[in-house]
């Protein structure tokens, strides 16, 4: 017995006719009639008594459909997953970040997706670039976004964006009438760098002296968030990846641009020889358009 032979007995039994059921099936009436005498005979059951014209199903169709009606509700569940799957209503996703931009820029892209997809189930853990790179190695996550690319097997590591930095400065402070900030500017400020081992403190570093400017560097962050609460605090100034000043207020810090330009990358992260699902994808996509809204589809570096 096959298929096609089950679901023109089902929609017999359901519809009580063989026109009715032809029509669902968009099959003739013939047709229907033959699918159920090649189901009796490779059944080896009397499923209809003829009589008029009509079928009547015999006690045997009866059970028979029942066992039917059992596997139909699995199949049907298994059609219903695969349309969640293809539509992207369902599933999960594992996304591991380094803060800057975990912290407040994904929650936006997080937004963003669950608009289309709101059943879809998402974890996301912020920690050092390091330990993202572990995770997704060990394909504990879907999407990682690291400040390096790393050269690893199995591991495929993209250039994702490149984000002008941005001069943050305390809402009462004195360059903040300025609409741009440039290095020399900073001269004699109480400057709040990134930790000594940071590939963007080194660029920044180098940028103030080329420009033979000397700031007082007495605080150290190991994160951008972290830099920007101590702004907040007016505890002094920095040039930051603008992701890590999204959520404060006016009133407490304010971001200016900064020249010469310096420029905060950072690389997405996933697995080689595991195919990425429709969720990551569809995840990637309202990243491009946040990313586009935010600061540009020209800091925009990967075409995934």
């Amino acid at each position: 017995m096959n298929v096609r032979q089950i679901e023109a007995f089902r929609l017999v039994m359901l519809t009580g006719t063989v026109t009715a059921a032809a029509e669902r099936l968009r099959i003739s009436q013939p047709a229907v009639s033959r699918l159920i005498s090649l189901l009796e005979a490779k059944a080896g059951l009397k499923l209809f008594v003829r009589s008029k014209q009509r079928l009547h199903p015999t006690p045997e169709a009866m059970l028979f459909h029942r066992e039917v009606e059992r596997s139909f509700v699995g199949l049907e569940k298994l059609e219903r997953a695969a349309l969640n799957i293809r539509s992207v209503t369902s599933g999960s996703l594992r996304i591991a970040s380094i803060p800057v931009v975990g912290i407040a820029f994904l929650p936006r892209v997080i937004a963003r997706f669950r608009r289309d997809h709101p059943d879809v189930s998402i974890s996301l853990q912020t920690r050092s670039s390091v330990t993202v790179i572990d995770w997704v190695m060990s394909s504990n996550y879907d999407l990682g976004f690291a400040s390096s690319t790393p050269d690893q097997a199995n591991l495929q590591s993209l250039a994702y964006a490149a984000i002008p930095g941005v001069c943050i400065l305390p809402a009462r402070h004195r360059l903040v009438r300025r609409k741009i900030i440039e290095a020399k500017d900073l001269e004699g400020e109480e400057f709040i760098s990134l930790d000594p081992t940071d590939g963007n403190r080194v660029n920044v570093d180098r940028i103030f002296a080329g420009a033979d400017v000397r700031r007082r560097l007495t605080l150290e962050a190991p994160y951008a968030a972290v830099i920007a609460a101590m702004v907040g605090q007016g505890i002094g100034v920095s040039v930051i990846n603008p992701m890590a000043a999204l959520d404060w207020p006016a009133e407490r810090l304010v971001t200016r641009p900064f020249v010469p330009t310096v420029s905060f990358g950072f690389s997405l992260l996933y697995r080689k020889d595991i195919p990425m699902s429709l969720a990551a994808r569809s995840f990637l996509a309202a990243m491009r358009n946040e990313m586009a809204e935010l600061f540009g589809a020209e800091t925009l570096l990967a075409s995934i």
